[in-house]
């Protein structure tokens, strides 16, 4: 549904639950439409990436936490636009889109505005007109604006090596680039990722890349990693991965070869504040973390747990509790707007404005 559909970030990133469907004669207020989308957008995503996606949410909720960033969004200001003739809503087709939604597959992940989103909600401004919001433009269009002031004009969407600043700037199949902040179509199945090559598409993972290095990785479909059965070999740094509840751990390093022994083991298998092996996932005990040392040190630690607001960040996937982010080092607790911030990380709006405050990312001011 429009530009507010884009919060899952990196990533987060962010186990979908739920489905979403019904009669969609059935009238939806605009005002009831956040938790549904949530709900929509988190079984689209739980159905691409399967158990590896659960790895990601690190015990985050991702019905709560997708809520709150569309309430953080520009969500709150919809209903002003619809009500000066910006936009058009119709509840009466609110399921149907949410029903689209919910069930896209990985193929479909990087489509825009379905006809049946469009159909629900939709602006109404040409291209070429003044706009102050991505909704307020009919079709799959978004406001832009070069000096950053309102109004912005109503444009189509990007293609191919123009600048952006997310996914959704981008026409159907395209990705922004993390690293270029263009348009790029996504790398495929078993093709160059990251570091100078696109960023995987939808249900792939990038794996084996060298971040010391700043060597690309390949893409690999998430089922096809996640498949080495407990006690058996695994190697966490060229993507041979454990099957879902079992952690790929580095058992020693080989100094001839300069090789890493990797063995899979149960999740949890270290008790809390006790001795433990890296891996991907962490094998500590729920809520706590492998903390190691630097060079061959790095091949063992202690479980940890992991911190809570104001506390140093950790490495890895559980930087911070659930509920909290890192920013410049420091874990801080995600935000509402009007909440003071540090950093964009912090927010839920994903945007620290300039006036030190957690605020909607509007394409103009």
């Amino acid at each position: 549904m429009r530009r507010w559909r884009k919060t899952m970030t990196g990533l987060g990133v962010l186990a979908f639950l739920g489905s979403c469907g019904g009669d969609d004669k059935q009238s939806v207020p605009l005002s009831e439409l956040p938790p549904k989308y949530a709900r929509a957008l988190c079984t689209a995503y739980q159905n691409c990436f399967g158990p590896v996606f659960d790895l990601f949410l690190n015990g985050t909720d991702c019905l709560a936490v997708t809520e709150q960033r569309i309430r953080n969004g520009t969500f709150p200001l919809l209903q002003a636009h619809v009500d000066q003739g910006k936009m058009a809503y119709d509840g009466s087709k609110a399921e149907a889109c949410l029903a689209s939604i919910a069930s896209r597959t990985c193929a479909q992940m990087l489509e825009r505005d379905s006809e049946a989103c469009l159909a629900a909600l939709d602006g109404k401004v040409e291209l070429g007109g003044a706009c102050t919001l991505d909704e307020d433009c009919k079709g799959k269009a978004l406001c832009k604006s070069a000096s950053g002031t309102c109004p912005g004009q109503c444009v189509p969407l990007l293609v191919a090596g123009q600048a952006c600043g997310d996914d959704s700037d981008c026409q159907d199949g395209l990705q922004c680039s993390s690293d270029t902040r263009l348009c790029v179509a996504p790398s495929a199945s078993g093709q160059a990722c990251e570091y100078g090559s696109p960023p995987c598409g939808p249900g792939l993972l990038c794996l084996g890349k060298d971040d010391d290095k700043r060597e690309p990785g390949k893409c690999r479909a998430a089922a096809e990693a996640l498949t080495t059965p407990s006690g058996s070999a695994c190697d966490a740094q060229n993507g041979q991965l454990c099957v879902s509840g079992a952690s790929c751990v580095a058992q020693s390093f080989t100094l001839l070869t300069s090789t890493i022994d990797w063995l899979c083991v149960p999740t949890g298998s270290y008790a809390a504040g006790g001795d433990c092996k890296p891996g991907f996932a962490d094998a500590c005990a729920r809520g706590y973390y492998c903390k190691t040392g630097t060079g061959l040190a790095a091949l063992s630690g202690t479980c940890t747990a992991i911190p809570a607001a104001g506390g140093a960040c950790a490495g890895g996937l559980s930087s911070c509790q659930p509920g909290a982010a890192c920013v410049s080092g420091t874990c801080q607790n995600l935000a509402p707007n009007g909440v003071s911030c540090t950093g964009d990380a912090m927010c839920y709006s994903e945007n620290c404005g300039d006036s030190g405050g957690c605020e909607p990312k509007l394409p103009c001011k």
